[in-house]
């Protein structure tokens, strides 16, 4: 049991912090495919205070990212502090960062 929990430790220590920049696309929120920008805002204004994320960036790297989030569910913009766009069928694309935000302080989910 001991050997588990310092593996976790370990791993979450080892998680970096990734500020989302303008052109990264977001494929998923939780476990939710996102098509359009109506998925997308729907998933953030319906989500809990931590959120899994699912992003290409614009170097083409495919990252699993958790954020947490202010409670603020009448809002969804300010609650997370993007602006997207479509993105052909496959995600959102973002637009804008707001600064301070809570997209720039989202952290790597550690992968095996």
């Amino acid at each position: 049991m001991t050997a588990c929990l310092v593996l976790l430790c370990s791993n979450f220590l080892k998680a970096e912090t990734y500020c989302l920049k303008r052109g990264d696309v977001i494929t998923h929120v939780n476990t939710l495919n996102i098509h359009r920008i109506k998925d997308f805002w729907k998933a953030i204004k319906h989500s809990e205070t931590t959120i899994y994320l699912t992003v290409q960036t614009t170097e083409g790297i495919k990252k699993a990212l958790h954020v947490q989030l202010p409670f603020h569910k009448l809002a969804p913009i300010p609650r997370f502090g993007v602006d997207v766009t479509s993105h052909k069928s496959e995600g959102v694309r973002i637009t804008n960062v707001r600064r301070n935000s809570p997209a720039t302080r989202c952290q790597s989910v550690p992968t095996k």
